[in-house]
């Protein structure tokens, strides 16, 4: 059996009311969320990763190499960690990474933050030094002084003994593909 209220005009609108303003925050609250989808649709790995910066993380590479740090700065497809086993500012190439571990910031796309730079160029600040380094490679660790930096490839200078300064004759060209890694020692 049914049983049929009688409403006013005035509670009529009211419940209108009513129900217009929850279809309007329920519309609200949809398009909130899809503009929140979309802007989680443009965000990738490096510009999360480049809101940790000071903040402690763990890189493992394809190879399954795990390295443990503090976040410094992050290129267009390349890490910079203060590693802390053993202590050293390491570069990692972006296209090697498995995957990331630790509170990885929430960033907006193309952050003012995060340099432009591409690998080579990090590879380039590392040569500037001279100083013997450990590269990291799919095929394996090569140590040596990174002699001359090319558009995707650098060439690596084998040296005698732990002096940067006696270099040999071996020059071995290590394309950015393969580079998983590279350090100062």
């Amino acid at each position: 059996m049914r049983y049929l209220v009688a409403m006013s005009a005035d509670d009529r609108l009211e419940d209108l009311d009513r129900w217009l303003e929850r279809e309007r925050l329920e519309r609200i609250r949809q398009d909130a969320q899809e503009l929140a989808e979309a802007e989680r649709a443009e965000v990738g790995l490096l510009d999360r990763i480049a809101g940790t910066a000071g903040q402690a993380v763990t890189i493992s590479l394809c190879s399954g190499r795990a390295y443990e740090g503090r976040m410094r700065r992050v290129g267009r497809d390349w890490i910079e960690l203060d590693a802390l086993h053993p202590s050293r500012t390491m570069i990692v190439n972006a296209a090697k990474v498995a995957w990331v571990s630790g509170a990885l910031g929430r960033v907006r796309p193309g952050d003012e933050r995060r340099p432009r730079l591409g690998l080579r160029s990090a590879v380039q600040e590392m040569a500037e030094t001279g100083r013997r380094a450990v590269i990291v490679t799919v095929a394996g660790d090569l140590t040596g002084v990174v002699a001359r930096v090319f558009a995707d490839h650098c060439e690596i200078r084998a040296v005698a003994g732990a002096d940067a300064s006696r270099r040999t004759q071996s020059v071995i060209s290590v394309p950015f593909s393969s580079l998983e890694a590279i350090w100062v020692v």
